[in-house]
């Protein structure tokens, strides 16, 4: 009779199967189940449990950090033991993408669950992704180094902003500010009594670089790019269609669930992913038509709710870079150049839509409500890319002599 682990992987492994992984796939994540039974019988156990289960990835962030595998080896093994505990708690399993760990001890994690309640009525809900977000690296950072939270101190807040300085190019504002917050939280609480206002009082004000939008003559080469005789090209031509016609965000794209459309009216009904506001745009001829075109005959056969699904098992929702590496394939096919950082992400489509919107004299409060800013001033950057425009703003300079003898 099998015993209870090898069970336990054989139960993960037939729910992968249910869902149509390829016959390689099902080998890779049967190594990676039989990884976990050897370190389970390591340990003189037959049973998982969530202390077994943060010793396992403890050994593997070891492993990683020494170089025997890699981090994508490491997601898997982290895949795998969880779908093993919840093979082992509910009898059935649910393979889907799963998100790894956050690496800080559950007593952290109710804590940021109540700073989370906490944030919600005075933040948006993007920001208090990021108040949050910021607080969990926080933690981990100062769980890695054996400092308690009762125990904080200014050098373990300077330590931690000069950790991140390297990710932060743009500037320190918003981890300053998240780290402000999160104190003054844990200070109210009684948990922490650091003076954080005296300590970060000011930051430096955050470098803006305006980045580029899509000419004319690019957004059309893009769509003729892409191969619309596949799934594949019908899916994201889909999604560049339907960025270029409404701004709308890569998130919200993504996100985007069959029901938010009125093939009625023709519209596109949704709640923002960054700002929790409802928003109302109406869809184009050529969007409509292109997700039809994917929906009808391109579209693998999912219950997943969202629009735009994964080509290949488990046919679940888009996640991760999807808009990088569409727009790094599709830009290759255009013949348009690109390298990193230069702005040519799929982000810069919703520019090229604000640009164009004020461009062609939409005043700048409707091309707020339009790309679903909360604020104005949020979409006063676009009239830096409305270069046709700005000429004609232009003062001449006829009447202004020069008085510089190297400048005439």
């Amino acid at each position: 009779m099998d015993d209870e682990l090898s069970v336990l992987a054989e139960g993960v492994l037939m729910g992968a199967g249910r869902v149509g992984l390829a016959p390689n796939s099902l080998l890779y994540y049967r190594e990676c189940c039989r990884t976990v039974v050897r370190f389970c019988r390591a340990q003189a156990t037959e049973h998982l449990d969530d202390d077994l289960v943060e010793r396992f990835l403890l050994a593997m962030d070891v492993r990683l950090s020494q170089g025997e595998i890699g981090p994508v080896m490491r997601s898997s093994l982290e895949k795998s033991v969880l779908a093993m505990l919840e093979f082992q708690e509910s009898g059935d399993v649910r393979w889907q993408r799963r998100r790894a760990r956050s690496g800080v001890p559950p007593l952290y994690e109710a804590l940021l669950e109540d700073f989370t309640a906490s944030s919600r009525p005075d933040l948006s809900a993007g920001s208090t992704r990021l108040v949050v977000g910021e607080a969990r690296q926080f933690l981990r950072f100062l769980h890695r180094a054996g400092r308690p939270l009762s125990e904080l101190a200014v050098d373990d807040v300077r330590g931690y902003l000069v950790d991140v300085r390297p990710r932060h190019t743009s500037g320190m504002g918003n981890p300053v500010w998240a780290i402000k917050h999160f104190v003054r939280f844990t200070n109210k609480r009684g948990l922490t009594h650091l003076d954080v206002e005296g300590l970060l009082g000011k930051v430096g004000p955050r470098r803006v670089r305006v980045l580029p939008c899509f000419t004319t003559d690019e957004t059309t080469r893009i769509l003729a790019a892409i191969d619309t005789t596949t799934a594949h090209g019908k899916r994201d031509y889909a999604m560049v269609a339907l960025a270029l016609s409404t701004g709308l965000r890569g998130v919200d794209i993504v996100a985007l669930r069959r029901d938010a459309i009125d093939w009625h009216r023709d519209e596109i009904r949704l709640v923002q992913t960054k700002t929790s506001a409802e928003l109302t745009l109406p869809l184009s001829v050529l969007a409509g038509n292109a997700i039809a075109d994917w929906l009808l005959n391109g579209r693998p056969d999912s219950a997943a709710l969202e629009v735009f699904v994964r080509l290949k098992a488990p046919f679940v929702k888009l996640t991760g870079p999807t808009g990088a590496l569409l727009m790094a394939r599709w830009l290759d096919k255009a013949g348009i150049s690109h390298r990193p950082w230069d702005g040519k992400t799929f982000h810069a489509l919703r520019r090229t839509t604000g640009t164009r919107l004020i461009e062609s004299g939409v005043e700048l409060e409707l091309t707020a409500q339009i790309l679903g800013h909360g604020r104005v001033e949020s979409s006063r950057r676009y009239i830096a890319l409305a270069v046709t425009s700005l000429r004609d703003c232009c003062l001449p300079l006829d009447g202004w002599a020069c008085t510089r003898e190297g400048l005439r």
